[in-house]
């Protein structure tokens, strides 16, 4: 069983990181896709993001394992959602792990990503202002707000968000946890954010 991190935040939200070591035709015996599922996965052509998919399901199922059989279905603008349930889910993945988030009590959001070089070529269209104080030209923290953002919008869920505008991510250099903002219409909603390395492999929840 290649769980590579599992984590509970509280009673409520939890979080697998699953080590993608099977091959496709296993993990979907194990899975047990509707017709829906499946229509879903066949969009994705290329073998290894496949494979990714299918082990983020893998890891959600271990976190749902009480509901037995699950469903997922995705909403009107893509977000997914377990079916017959108000259970919030989450799933991400990222070169060989696939990742998925579960609140028992409202949303969630989950993001991995590995460190790359490329992300100070792209920072200027995600970085706010109040962030490059404290972060700008340092990689590992650009890649700390980059999944914490990617938490927060998968958490959101509904309308494009101006990554530099409207997601805002308090300083992480010294904590584990901290708070992340969405700044929508004249409004603030704000998040729990927990993030986490692994090896060069960077987590965020939101929750």
């Amino acid at each position: 069983m290649p769980i590579a991190y599992k984590s509970s935040i509280n009673k409520d939200v939890s979080y697998i990181v699953w080590e993608i070591t099977e091959t496709e035709d296993e993990l979907l015996r194990h899975l047990n896709l509707n017709d829906e599922e499946k229509a879903d996965l066949a969009s994705v052509k290329i073998a290894p993001k496949r494979l990714e998919w299918l082990g983020a399901r893998t890891a959600l199922k271990f976190l749902v394992k009480e509901i037995g059989q699950f469903y997922i279905y995705k909403d009107q603008f893509g977000k997914p959602h377990l079916k017959d349930t108000p259970i919030g889910i989450s799933v991400s993945h990222a070169k060989g792990f696939g990742a998925a988030a579960i609140n028992l009590q409202g949303e969630v959001g989950i993001d991995i990503e590995t460190e790359r070089a490329q992300i100070h070529r792209i920072a200027h269209k995600f970085l706010h202002e109040s962030e490059a104080t404290w972060a700008s030209g340092d990689g590992e923290k650009l890649t700390k707000i980059w999944t914490a953002k990617e938490a927060l919008y998968k958490l959101h869920g509904r309308t494009q968000l101006i990554f530099a505008e409207q997601l805002v991510i308090s300083d992480f250099t010294s904590a584990r946890e901290v708070q992340g903002m969405i700044l929508e219409k004249g409004h603030k909603s704000t998040y729990k954010l927990r993030h986490e390395v692994l090896d060069n492999m960077h987590l965020c929840c939101a929750y």
